[in-house]
C-alpha cells in the first residue's frame, strides 16, 4: 500500500545577499526589494504548502501521520517584539516574516487535522552551523537532526499546532511562543 508517515518540510533560504568583503546586507522593513520577498517565499512558505498538499492523500493513510514544518525561533512575533529576546538584535524583514508565515500555514493545518491522529508541529533546530547563515551558528547538524527527528516520531498523546525550539527552551516541553 502507499503511504507515507512522516513528512519534514525542511525548506528555507535567507534571500541575504553579501556585500565585496562578504559581509550579509541588512534586509530592512524599508528597502528590501519586493522580488528578495517574492524568491525567498517562493521556497519557505509557497513550497513548503505544494510539497505538502500533494503528500496529503498519502499521509492520510497513515495510523499516525506526521508533518514537522522546519521553522526558525526568529519567526516568533513574540520573541522578536521582546527586546531582552538573545536574538532580538538580529532582524532580517524577509526570513523572519516567511517563517512566521509558515508558522501561521501550521496552526492552520493542524487545526484542520485536529479531529485525525495527524500531528503537525513547527520545529526550530536551533541556530545549527550550516551554509543557510555561512556557518555562523552554534549548534550541530546531528543536534538540530535530533530535534527534529523527535517531533516526527511523537506518539498519539503528543502534541499537535505547537511551536518548540530546545535551544530557547530546553527546559519543560521546549515549547516557545508563536
Amino acid at each position: 500500500m502507499d503511504v507515507l508517515d512522516v513528512l519534514i518540510n525542511n525548506a528555507g533560504i535567507t534571500g541575504v545577499q553579501l556585500d565585496s568583503n562578504g559581509k550579509p546586507i541588512p534586509q530592512t522593513a524599508a528597502g528590501t526589494s519586493i522580488d528578495v520577498f517574492k524568491t525567498v517565499y517562493e521556497t519557505n512558505v509557497y513550497g513548503v504548502v505544494r510539497v505538502t498538499q500533494s503528500f496529503l492523500d498519502l499521509l492520510k493513510k497513515s495510523e499516525e501521520p506526521r508533518i514537522v514544518m522546519v521553522s526558525s525561533s526568529q519567526g516568533s512575533i513574540t520573541l522578536h517584539s521582546d527586546p531582552t529576546y538573545k536574538y532580538y538584535h538580529y532582524k532580517g524583514v524577509v526570513y523572519l516574516s516567511s517563517k512566521s508565515a509558515l508558522n501561521m500555514y501550521t496552526v492552520n493545518l493542524a487545526y484542520e487535522l485536529k479531529d485525525t491522529n495527524f500531528k503537525i508541529n513547527a520545529v526550530s533546530p536551533g541556530f545549527t552551523k550550516t551554509d543557510l547563515n555561512h556557518n555562523r551558528g552554534t549548534g550541530t547538524v546531528e543536534d538540530a537532526g535530533k530535534r527534529i527527528v523527535k517531533y516526527a516520531l511523537i506518539g498519539n498523546d503528543g502534541p499537535t499546532g505547537k511551536f518548540f525550539c530546545e535551544e530557547i527552551n530546553p527546559e519543560g516541553t521546549g515549547e516557545i511562543p508563536w
